[in-house]
């Protein structure tokens, strides 16, 4: 992939919020270049299509670099996310550990493959979850590593300084994407309770955490921030 535009590199960008950035960062002149099972319907992106849950790490890394000539500016954005419903009574350790694959280490992974690549004004996003800094029931494994996430952004805020690489952790709110949806069964009296839990009662939308990924990507001053783009939770809804 050789060009002169910066080059956005997503997990996941097949469906919700990774789609939606994608969208976003081609309309501002980059290419995307997306790792997923399935293909983003959005013809100007290239996806590498790989399972990344269940692919070797050498085959990741091997077909991810081979699209990758040359030193550019790029942004990595972590998006790609496992959620299971579970709590420390009933969690597996299969499912656990399937979370923090996905979740926590291939980011990290993905982000030490990558840095030889990136050039200054570079960027790495991940992407957490107002669950970063808090927690609900039922969701054990995604909230531990969601917090894990947090502190892997801190972590690389700090071994990058000088290297002129920001990094920075956006964290959604409950958003509309399939992945909350199937969650709760598509169960509409569920989704109208959750949209409570905003302050202007609805679910907030995909594009809306492109627009704020956007922003985290593109302004080095946030290096090591946390970003809650979480509409106003009003606590003790749910």
């Amino acid at each position: 992939m050789t060009s002169r535009k910066p080059l956005l590199i997503i997990t996941g960008a097949s469906s919700g919020i990774g789609y939606a950035t994608a969208e976003n960062f081609l309309s501002h002149g980059f290419d995307v270049l997306n790792i997923s099972r399935n293909d983003c319907a959005l013809s100007e992106v290239y996806t590498i299509n790989l399972d990344l849950l269940h692919a070797k790490e050498k085959t990741i890394k091997t077909q991810l670099l081979l699209h990758i000539s040359e030193k550019r500016r790029i942004v990595l954005v972590h998006n790609a996310a496992l959620c299971y419903n579970d709590t420390i009574n009933n969690f597996k350790s299969e499912s656990w550990q399937d979370t923090f694959t996905l979740n926590v280490s291939l980011p990290a992974l993905l982000s030490q493959w990558l840095l030889p690549k990136m050039a200054p004004h570079s960027a790495i996003v991940f992407v957490g979850s107002t669950l970063s800094e808090k927690a609900v029931s039922n969701t054990c494994s995604y909230t531990a590593s969601k917090h894990a996430v947090l502190g892997l952004m801190r972590s690389v805020c700090q071994d990058l300084a000088g290297q002129f690489i920001h990094t920075c952790c956006v964290c959604p709110g409950i958003t509309d994407t399939p992945m909350l949806r199937q969650r709760v069964n598509n169960d509409e009296k569920i989704i109208e309770l959750l949209a409570k839990v905003q302050s202007d009662n609805r679910l907030l939308q995909p594009k809306e955490m492109a627009e704020v990924i956007y922003m985290a990507a593109t302004h080095p001053v946030l290096n090591g921030a946390v970003l809650h783009a979480n509409g106003g939770q009003i606590e003790g809804v749910v």
